[in-house]
């Protein structure tokens, strides 16, 4: 090999050299721009409104900070019955701290910790599009949220609320006073012929009772004559949060809940099956034009829409009745 064939090997291999070193530079202020950069700008804004908070870690935020506040408690159990100061240890401490609105990380996801009442209130009334749902919900929660109300945004977010906002108001609320009693007696005369059949002591489930209860109903309100039907979407709803909640060892890894593991099949069997029982119900709606219950507003509302995408509903709804 002669010497200009050398040179130019070597030219070749400094330029590919090069190359990788400048691939590595570009990739390395990408992440640096996602997991630091652009989280602190946004915390400095909130900063520059008076929001202050406890100093994250990169890539764990407050984590490690949540973990040691919780398991100092934890060494020395309060006994006192505060339950929101004793299962979250640190928003009492940072509240204390930082005052009722303060700012926290969990990994790269950035948080506004709300405790004023009149703040609370003022975005709960806001109607802006410009206040829009985190995307972290939607993405590690879309199976049982969808596109609901609580993970939606702009344009079909307003079209949600607009829709279900007039079967809320008070006096529809306050029509559903007799069918909370209803329930609510029927729970307490089921402890009670419990208690007495086991000689007036008897160790009682109160939360699964009272989830049966809230259940209850909110399908009957929900689905109406079909609300057993609503009851067993619950019960599927349940298995499906659980399955989202299963720990993990590669829990935060990017794209792992669209990879085909056992927990994701399980999500997805769940997540239809819930799909098919709400489309099925839906239906049934339709063919009873009297029934004037919630689910029933909400299909008429979204069918006098006029956007698109509407709501979960209208997209089944339109696609397959």
């Amino acid at each position: 090999m002669n010497n200009t064939k050398i040179r130019m090997v070597v030219l070749l291999v400094k330029i590919v050299f090069s190359l990788a070193l400048l691939g590595l530079f570009g990739l390395f202020m990408h992440l640096y721009d996602i997991l630091w950069l652009k989280p602190e700008r946004l915390r400095a804004k909130l900063r520059r409104q008076g929001i202050r908070g406890p100093q994250p870690w990169i890539l764990l935020g407050n984590i490690p900070e949540m973990k040691k506040i919780k398991s100092t408690v934890a060494a020395n159990f309060p006994k006192e019955h505060d339950c929101a100061s004793t299962f979250f240890p640190f928003f009492k401490q940072w509240r204390e701290e930082y005052g009722p609105n303060f700012m926290f990380s969990l990994g790269n996801v950035q948080l506004w910790y709300v405790n004023a009442p009149h703040v609370a209130k003022e975005i709960s009334l806001c109607t802006s599009l410009n206040l829009g749902k985190p995307a972290y919900q939607h993405n590690e929660r879309g199976a049982l949220l969808g596109q609901g109300i609580l993970t939606s945004n702009g344009a079909l977010w307003a079209h949600q609320r607009k829709t279900i906002a007039p079967d809320l108001y008070m006096d529809k609320v306050k029509g559903m006073v007799n069918l909370m009693t209803e329930a609510a007696s029927m729970l307490v005369k089921s402890w009670d012929c419990k208690i007495n059949s086991q000689g007036g002591m008897a160790d009682i489930r109160a939360d699964e009772d009272l989830r049966i209860f809230s259940s209850y109903i909110i399908s009957k309100t929900l689905f109406g004559s079909s609300y057993t039907k609503g009851i067993d979407i619950f019960l599927r709803l349940r298995a499906l949060t659980k399955a989202l909640s299963t720990p993990s060892l590669l829990a935060g890894v990017p794209g792992l809940r669209y990879l085909p593991t056992k927990n994701n099949r399980e999500i997805w069997r769940l997540e239809k099956e819930v799909q098919s029982m709400i489309l099925n119900i839906a239906k049934e709606r339709t063919k009873d034009s009297c029934a004037k219950h919630l689910l029933q507003m909400i299909i008429e509302g979204a069918n006098s829409g006029n956007i698109a995408p509407l709501t979960y509903i209208r997209t089944i709804h339109s696609r397959q009745l």
